[in-house]
């Protein structure tokens, strides 16, 4: 088991994200938690691009809308990105949780970045992309709806709608209370995950708190996708009558703020002051 563990830590190592700790660590001397948060905040603004990231593949599916029962040749398709190795999240949970939990893992994630993109996956390309059998798809997806969490793909998104998405599953529970290690206990996503999914959110959150409401508007300012923020939305509007969730909601909003204040701020200084604001504020 040992040895098991030592050769997860290498790849965490070799991958471009542990570069990027190992410099923030050594050539910067900044704490390994320190460096984490760095790391988070990189993968959740400066380095969204349309640009393929390592462990992302093009995939050409089904568009969103074509109906199924069509012969494939007669579908109308589209081309998305699709994240199958997400690099040290996924690492983590490979080592936590092992690989069955690992792969359903990625059926969420690839399966809503497709819906995300316009287009929808089948239980075949799911089959080839994660290199199983459609058998043992089934059964992940069949142990994911158990958990609560819908996945849409081709033969079940005209019958069951858009459903849940884990994400707004995360949101939900961390609205109702829970911690981040009992979302985590509950979702068997990562920490890392659940907060980048938070702050998600609360972008949508500080769109509709400044009056701009049209869907399409905020997908622009947040770089989200309308599907998405449609799921949002109804959280945020759900919430509103309940005590404990709209004083959850209330102290995302806060946050947000803060942070973003703490951000302009430090634009505003020179530039050899800002390391030291950021350290001191640990953004």
């Amino acid at each position: 088991m040992q040895n098991r563990d030592n050769s997860y830590t290498r790849a965490e190592l070799k991958s471009y994200e542990g570069e990027f700790l190992y410099e923030l660590q050594n050539s910067y001397e900044l704490s390994p938690r320190l460096s984490e948060q760095i790391l988070i905040s990189a993968k959740t603004s400066l380095l969204l691009t349309h640009k393929l990231q390592k462990g992302q593949v093009t995939a050409v599916v089904a568009d969103l809308e074509e109906r199924s029962g069509k012969p494939i040749e007669k579908v109308r398709k589209t081309t998305v990105i699709l994240t199958l190795h997400n690099g040290q999240d996924d690492i983590r949970i490979l080592q936590r949780l092992g690989r069955s939990n690992l792969r359903q893992f990625v059926i969420q994630r690839i399966t809503e970045e497709a819906v995300e993109q316009g287009g929808i996956l089948t239980q075949e390309d799911l089959s080839y992309y994660l290199s199983c059998s459609v058998r043992t798809i089934k059964r992940d997806i069949n142990a994911i709806r158990n958990r609560g969490i819908e996945v849409i793909t081709r033969g079940v998104f005209h019958n069951v709608g858009r459903g849940q998405s884990h994400k707004s599953k995360i949101i939900n529970f961390y609205l109702d209370g829970f911690t981040y290690s009992e979302i985590k206990r509950k979702t068997r996503h990562s920490i890392s995950s659940i907060r980048r999914y938070l702050e998600s959110f609360s972008k949508v959150l500080m769109s509709l708190h400044y009056g701009i409401t049209d869907i399409s508007e905020i997908s622009s300012i947040t770089g989200l996708s309308e599907y998405l923020i449609n799921q949002y939305q109804q959280i945020i509007s759900d919430s509103q009558n309940t005590p404990t969730r709209k004083s959850n909601l209330s102290i995302l909003l806060e946050q947000a703020q803060y942070r973003n204040g703490i951000k302009k701020r430090i634009r505003q200084l020179p530039h050899g002051f800002q390391a030291a604001v950021t350290q001191e504020n640990k953004i």
